[in-house]
């Protein structure tokens, strides 16, 4: 989870999930360094990572077979960071609801054991 409040008092969040492969690395911080990297670039300041965590997405039904009723897929958030603790998994679980445009439900696992 990454914030900037350099505009108004209101953080702006952007959340990225990828593969070790796609970010460069299996940390939290490849994956905070290369979403910092494009925030700024895109004229944004006073960036801040406020929490980490997992994404796991299960497709549930694809594209072609889904009724515009249809949720086409499912993401559970959960875990922590070790370097940036644990994100606001409700934010980010909303975010990705809004995101998809209602194509993918999330939940939250609060499950204190979950790396």
């Amino acid at each position: 989870d990454t914030s900037d409040t350099s505009t108004s008092n209101d953080p702006i969040w952007f959340v990225k999930s990828a593969s070790p492969k796609e970010c460069g690395g299996p940390y939290h911080a490849n994956v905070a360094d290369d979403l910092v990297e494009w925030i700024v670039a895109a004229g944004y300041d006073n960036v801040k990572v406020v929490g980490g965590g997992r994404i796991d997405y299960k497709l549930t039904a694809t594209a072609a077979t889904a009724t515009a009723a249809d949720k086409q897929g499912h993401a559970t958030v959960y875990g922590k960071s070790i370097g940036f603790g644990r994100g606001d998994h409700y934010q980010v679980a909303a975010l990705i609801e809004s995101w998809s445009d209602g194509t993918i439900s999330a939940t939250v696992d609060a499950s204190p054991s979950l790396y």
